[in-house]
């Protein structure tokens, strides 16, 4: 199974992230998560400064991540790689 292996470096505004909702949709959307499930992710990466590994359905999938992630602008800075 891959997976993607993800850690943010971000901003925090308060109690709150700044920029990681582009993140959280593109996590969404090629992991094929939940809304709660992507955010949970995503949220252990910026506010506990974790390194995650996202269980994707294909390989295929995990390198379309990786790349959507390297391609956003104005985001945190995001390290992104494919497991095998």
């Amino acid at each position: 199974m891959s997976a993607v292996r993800l850690s943010i470096q971000t901003q925090l505004c308060g109690p709150a992230s700044v920029g990681t909702v582009s993140v959280i949709h593109l996590v969404r959307q090629h992991a094929r998560l939940s809304l709660p499930k992507a955010k949970e992710f995503v949220d252990r990466c910026v506010f506990e400064g974790e390194t995650v590994s996202i269980p994707m359905p294909s390989a295929k999938d995990a390198w379309l991540l990786v790349r959507a992630l390297r391609s956003l602008p104005d985001v945190p800075k995001i390290e992104a790689s494919v497991e095998d």
